[in-house]
């Protein structure tokens, strides 16, 4: 069972046709709204799928809208994830018995519906081992008082800063009732006497913070992303089908010169807050650019760049595209990302070194374990009141994609996370292989 933001969706996907692929039979559990942005959803013989109305068929609208999801999302889940178990028990379906739930973050509930039903619960995490650590200790009493000076010093990560938290744990923190439900994961953990925890990561990417919390045992399972699966789906994207245009044009670049900007499905904020800085500083490296301005408010959002790109043509305006085919381009050198989890791991497994714009939730960890801990690109410092100007941006760009020494040690880095990251979810890898024993039992 999954929450329905696309960022969730895709994992749990790509987590279920893995288990598939190991014999299981999965019931995928989400929302209406989700599946109508994701249109036709991917038909894999062994996965079916169980939708229920969450209140926000739509999705949310206003911030309001946000204040109360989380609520009205674990009432309504907890009926409907009750209904399905209850029918399949009573044989009232017709797919197999179920033997276990696993769940995704924001649904906390979930385990506590599947205990009522005495069956397993396991939690999918969809972020880095990292953030789970951090929730962990900050939600334990006996380890809360770490967090009271800096630089924060949690067993085997590195270093915190306050700006390296999860935007839930800083002062700034807009959304408190998505606290409340990541207190509820760690509550639910800890009432288990052996809890296990699939998570989206691989081992070799965060070897300390897979052991940091002896509580939990973490198991390694990812990267669970579009450019690693082998499903029989054979779709790249759940959200929409390819087109070729932008591909073409990236054809006729030379290879490593292309800076990819894409802020992630929930980004307006920062096109409101950033919008000409960021434009100022991709303009200002004279580099050819691809940049994804999502559809919905594509008209509104592309008039900011009229003025700011006329007579330039360098860059090329979408409003979506197949991010794994992108990345996977030789022609892209960079990728100037929000630092959204899958996003990270698929410039990880393509090689891609990135310039991260961290907004919301875990981003703000990721990009202090890519600049810091993976040595593959540089975060962005915001000034006063968390604005940002083009001369950054441009900095950034340039540390990343110039000559230099910073630049070649950034794209060594990336080359060997691409490796590692590919060997980790192939085949008989050792993320696969930790799912084959997960399954086992």
């Amino acid at each position: 069972m999954a929450n329905s933001v696309n960022g969730h969706i895709n994992p749990a996907i790509k987590l279920a046709n893995r288990l598939i692929h190991h014999g299981a039979t999965i019931t995928y559990a989400t929302t209406i709204s989700a599946l109508r942005r994701m249109g036709e959803p991917p038909s894999t013989e062994g996965l079916s799928y169980a939708w229920f109305s969450d209140g926000f068929d739509e999705g949310p609208k206003s911030f309001e809208d946000q204040k109360n999801y989380m609520s009205e999302f674990k009432r309504r889940g907890s009926d409907a994830l009750s209904d399905i178990i209850r029918a399949n028990l009573d044989g009232n379906a017709a797919t197999e018995p179920i033997t276990g739930v696993i769940y995704s973050v924001l649904v906390p509930w979930a385990s506590t519906v599947a205990r009522e039903f005495h069956l397993p619960a396991t939690l999918l995490w969809i972020e880095p081992a990292t953030v789970l650590d951090i929730y962990y200790y900050y939600f334990n009493a006996s380890h809360s008082h770490l967090f009271d000076t800096e630089p924060i010093k949690l067993q085997k990560l590195p270093p915190l800063s306050t700006r390296d938290l999860p935007s839930f744990l800083q002062p700034s923190n807009v959304l408190p009732s998505a606290l409340v439900t990541l207190r509820e994961h760690i509550e639910a953990l800890d009432s288990e006497s052996n809890p296990k925890v699939l998570v989206n990561t691989f081992t070799e990417l965060e070897p300390e913070a897979l052991t940091s919390v002896e509580k939990l045992r973490m198991i390694p399972v990812g990267p669970l992303v579009s450019s690693s699966d082998d499903s029989s789906t054979g779709k790249a994207d759940l959200f929409r089908s390819s087109d070729e245009d932008y591909i073409k044009w990236l054809d006729s670049k030379a290879e490593k010169s292309v800076i990819y900007v894409s802020l992630g499905s929930h980004g307006d904020g920062l096109w409101e807050k950033h919008m000409e800085a960021l434009t100022r500083g991709v303009l200002a490296t004279g580099r050819p650019f691809l940049w994804v301005v999502k559809e919905t408010k594509a008209e509104e959002k592309k008039s900011c760049f009229v003025d700011l790109i006329r007579g330039d043509d360098k860059g090329l305006v979408v409003g979506w595209c197949s991010q794994t085919a992108v990345l996977a381009h030789p022609s892209v050198g960079c990728f100037v990302t929000h630092c959204g989890w899958n996003s990270t791991l698929e410039s990880l497994e393509n090689g891609v070194p990135v310039v991260a714009f961290p907004q919301f939730a875990d981003q703000c960890t990721t990009a202090k374990l890519v600049e810091d801990v993976w040595g593959i690109g540089v975060r962005v410092k915001e000034g006063d009141e968390g604005h940002v100007d083009g001369d950054e941006l441009r900095w950034c760009l340039e540390k990343v994609m110039g000559g230099g020494e910073d630049a070649d040690e950034m794209r060594r880095n990336a080359a060997r996370w691409k490796t590692l990251a590919v060997d980790a979810a192939a085949e008989g890898g050792p993320s696969d292989l930790n799912l084959k024993g997960f399954m086992e039992g």
